[in-house]
This record gives C-alpha cells, structure tokens and sequence, in this order.
C-alpha cells in the first residue's frame, strides 16, 4: 500500500493497513540533535509529501530566528532566537480606525509551485490553506487583548474584520484548490491551558460558519481540510466535527484524553499530538512508550481514524523522540 493509499484510509476509514505517520520539527530541534534526528527520520519515514527528514535548522528559517520582522499583513514579530515562532508585537489595526484604510496582502501573490501529476509522487499531499489562520490573523491585527475584549463587546468591528480575514483565505484557497494536492490544512489556537479563550457560544456565532465555508470551499473541489489547534477545546470538538473537518489535530495535554476520544474517535480521524508540555522534553522513554500506546489502543481502530503525530521541539531529547516514533510503527501495525 502506498503511504497516499493509506494516509487517505485513515482519514476515511476504509482500512489503512497501518498507521500512517507524520512528522512534526521545530528548527530548534534540528539545531540541537542535527543528524541524529535526521537519520530517526530516514527510519521512521513520513507518510506525507515534504516531509522527507532533510529538515531545516534556525539558521535556515528567518521567522524562527533572534530578531524582528514583518510579514506581509504589516505584523511585526519579535523572536527570542529559541528556535521557534515569535510573537507579534506590532499589530497595524491596534487602532480601529485603521481598519477601513487597511489592505491585505494579494491573496494571489508569491511562488506558486509547478503543477505535478498524480503519478509523480506516491505520498499524500498537504498544503497550508489560504491564509492559514482566521482567528490568529486577526488578534495579530488587532492585538490579542484587545480582540477579546472587542468579543465580549460583541463589537460590530469584529465581524468586518473577519470577513476582511476570510475573504483573503477564500481567495487563496480557490487559488490553491487549482493544484493536484489532496488537502488543505488550517490551524487557529483556540484553548488556554484549561478553558476555550472566548465564551463557546462566541465561538459559534462569529467563528463557526467561517470554518464552514472553508471546508465547504475544499469539500466541493474534493480535497481533505486538516485543522489544529491547541489548548482546552473539549468544548467546541463537537462544532469542528460537525462543521466537516475531515483530521482535526487537538493538543492532547489539555484534556483528558479518554474524553477527547469519547467525542472524536470513530467520528473523525485525530493527528495525534503526543504530550510536548512534559512526556517528550521531560519524561522517559518507558512514560513516552505507554502514552502512544494508550494513543492508539484509543483512536486507531481497524478501520483507521489516527495519524501518528508528535511534535518535537527543542528541548526533546533524541531517545525520547525515538521512543514515540518506534511505538507508533511497534503498535500501528495490524
């Protein structure tokens, strides 16, 4: 079976005949554990396109680099040089007076990869769709303090400034829907350590039917739509089911995770996020090796319904990110 045959079983569960994986690096890992990595990777081989194991350090990456830059939405980031993202610090609507003036990038603008066939790759492809983020775009805007206050004020800004946001997304993506790829991937960071960060019935009214128009957007022209986001979302698993996402990515650590899987496995297919708070930086291989157990005896059934995921960052020893990608492909099998 190819790795395209089984990522897109998995997702629709018609029988992978094993777990599919997927890589997830930050540069500062790389940094760290340079060829090391590298060759875990060339082992334990990605199922998805790109993702090749010849991955990329900091020096490489300017957006994870120390310093400052602006995008092309006019947000300045600021970044310690961790080897991960920064943080936006210079918002261009902290003012909503800005915001009938403001223009957004072209949403058709930069390289366009060459058009490939079908027969030319055996991988799953993904790409991040449209403008990538919807929520995240617009507190980068605005200021993230101020977006949840405008929320709670049930502002009517809010509205213009996600149309403004959802507009570029959807052009972008009917841009991107024209290549051969198999799916779109989103993502909005939608829970604190412990509770959604906006009130869920917020949540529904502002952010829900543009979710929905995303998806439905990839859904017509055939392709997968991914979305990941982290924190406490137990609230709103349900609506990002129902609105039609096809992988949902949730972050494991924030909830508890036979209640996740009581809401999503067998319903939709789960990108594991394997615990990088505590398990892969601080724990053990033994404590690593028991919680992917308990990942897929949870959510990877015989029909599919898992992708084998964790992210390392850079503070994730060598043997412990061996220590989840080894389990994944001991216990993924059938």
């Amino acid at each position: 079976m190819t790795s395209w045959e089984r990522v897109n079983r998995a997702i629709e569960f018609s029988g992978p005949d094993r777990l599919p994986l997927s890589h997830g690096i930050l540069p500062g890992a790389v940094d760290n554990l340079g060829d090391g990595l590298r060759l875990l990777f060339k082992e334990f081989p990605s199922d998805f396109e790109g993702q090749t194991g010849e991955y990329r350090g900091t020096e490489d990456n300017p957006h994870f680099s120390k310093g400052e830059e602006t995008d092309d939405w006019g947000c300045t980031w600021v970044n310690p040089g961790l080897g991960t993202e920064g943080q936006v610090k210079g918002h261009p609507i902290a003012d909503w007076a800005a915001l009938d003036s403001y223009k957004p990038p072209d949403p058709y603008a930069g390289e366009w990869p060459p058009a490939k066939k079908r027969d030319q790759y055996d991988k799953y492809v993904i790409w991040s769709g449209g403008g990538h983020r919807l929520f995240e775009r617009m507190h980068f805007l605005r200021g993230y303090d101020k977006l949840l206050l405008d929320i709670a004020e049930d502002r009517p800004e809010v509205q213009a400034l996600r149309d403004l946001v959802l507009d570029h997304t959807l052009k972008r993506l009917e841009r991107q829907l024209e290549y051969d790829i198999d799916a779109v991937s989103y993502m909005d960071d939608w829970g604190a350590q412990d509770r959604l960060m906006i009130k869920p019935q917020d949540w529904r009214r502002i952010f829900k039917p543009a979710y929905r128009n995303i998806v439905d957007l990839a859904h017509q022209a055939g392709k997968h739509c991914h979305f990941h986001t982290d924190g406490y979302t137990m609230e709103i698993l349900d609506d990002l089911i129902e609105v039609g996402f096809d992988v949902i990515n949730p972050q494991f650590s924030c909830m508890v995770l036979a209640a996740v899987a009581a809401k999503c496995a067998g319903r939709v297919c789960i990108r594991s996020d394997i615990d990088r708070q505590y398990l892969l930086p601080y724990g053990t291989p033994e404590e690593i090796r028991e919680n992917v157990r308990q990942v897929v005896d949870l959510f990877h059934g015989p029909d599919g319904g898992l992708i084998g995921h964790g992210e390392i960052g850079p503070d994730v020893p060598l043997a412990n990110a061996r220590a989840m990608l080894s389990t994944f492909a001991e216990f993924g099998a059938w």
